[in-house]
């Protein structure tokens, strides 16, 4: 049976150029849009995943990736431009010492320094540390990178083990230019 045109089936309006032809390249249009959203979708997860510490596990290493990610949501992620505009110290080294401090519950980090990247001076580091915060604990001979903030004792930032370090490394070396160029606040 044909319309009333002549050219398609009842109620279509006749004719090999119906309605349902002329929304071909809109259907086209919005499924590539979609086809878009969802390929940005799966490259945004991966490149996630991708980032240094996007495989951590264990309760310690959650705890330090929710600081980090506490920080990059206030808009200061460690090894930031504006991070490093803003810290009094970062420099990476190995612990010489893991001590308990007069503050109760506190330990006394000692860190023989081999690279300074902002601040410092001298061949040894001393910082508090609050374990019961959640943060990982440090043993003799780990290799650590900190950051300290303008005030106080306690790094803001702590990564260990050469592998993270190194990541962060490669981005505090391309922040530090842009960094020199802000002022903190």
């Amino acid at each position: 049976m044909r319309g009333p045109g002549g050219g398609g089936p009842p109620g279509t309006g006749g004719g090999s150029r119906g309605p349902h032809r002329r929304r071909r390249p809109l259907r086209v249009a919005l499924g590539a849009l979609a086809a878009a959203a969802a390929a940005t979708v799966v490259v945004g997860m991966g490149w996630l995943v991708a980032q240094p510490g996007g495989g951590l596990s264990g309760s310690a290493e959650d705890s330090a990736a929710a600081q980090s990610d506490a920080k990059e949501a206030a808009g200061v992620a460690f090894g930031s431009p504006r991070y490093l505009a803003c810290a009094r110290l970062v420099a990476e080294g190995t612990v010489l010492a893991v001590e308990p401090a007069p503050d109760a519950g506190a330990e006394r980090v000692t860190l023989a320094v081999s690279r300074y990247h902002k601040g410092g001076g001298g061949d040894e580091v001393t910082f508090l540390r609050d374990p019961a915060a959640g943060e990982p604990p440090l043993h003799d001979g780990d290799r650590v990178l900190i950051g300290m903030p303008v005030d106080g004792v306690h790094p803001d930032a702590v990564v260990v083990g050469e592998a993270d370090i190194a990541a962060e490394r490669a981005r505090i070396i391309a922040s530090l230019p842009e960094s020199r160029t802000l002022s903190c606040g």
